[in-house]
This record gives structure tokens, C-alpha cells and sequence, in this order.
């Protein structure tokens, strides 16, 4: 689920996010990261990272976060929308 929220931010251009989902392993060569994209393997909760750059102006700032809340809002509608189906279903 909090890889779908990643792929919504994207698509509503809010840049400068990473969404960081809990116990993510890849393999690397012959390396594997446990945690991969987390600063430790035992992160108890996936995550969400903003950044921006200097200069940054207040509307633009403001801009991100109404976009984000947007996105919030719209992940938990198609959330309650898929639990409920999954209920008539079950």
C-alpha cells in the first residue's frame, strides 16, 4: 500500500518525495540490503521523505503541501472504497 501512495505522488507531480516502505530487501551483485532505501534494517514503520532546495519560495512550499494533503485524501478514499468491496465480497 505504501508503494501505491509513492506511485500517487508521482503522479501528481509532487517531486522531492521517497516513500520508504518497511523490511524492502534488494540484491545487489552478490550483496543484499535488508531495509533497502532506510538507514537501518530494523526501521519499525515505512516512511515518507520530502526535500526541497534552497531558495524555496512560501508558494511554492504551499503548493507542495496542498498537492500532498490532496494526495493523502485521495489515497484514503480509494482505501475505504477497496475495503468496503472487499467486504461485500467476503
Amino acid at each position: 500500500e505504501i508503494t501505491y501512495f509513492g506511485s500517487m505522488l508521482f503522479t501528481r507531480c509532487v517531486s522531492g518525495t521517497r516513500v520508504v516502505p518497511r523490511g524492502q530487501a534488494k540484491t545487489m551483485g552478490k550483496h543484499d540490503f535488508i531495509g533497502f532505501g532506510s538507514s537501518t534494517e530494523n526501521f519499525g514503520d515505512p516512511y515518507l521523505t520530502g526535500a526541497c532546495a534552497i531558495g524555496l519560495r512560501e508558494d511554492e512550499i504551499d503548493e507542495f503541501f496542498a498537492r500532498l494533503d490532496k494526495a493523502f485524501k485521495d489515497f484514503f478514499a480509494k482505501r475505504k472504497k477497496d475495503d468496503a468491496k472487499k467486504k461485500k465480497a467476503g
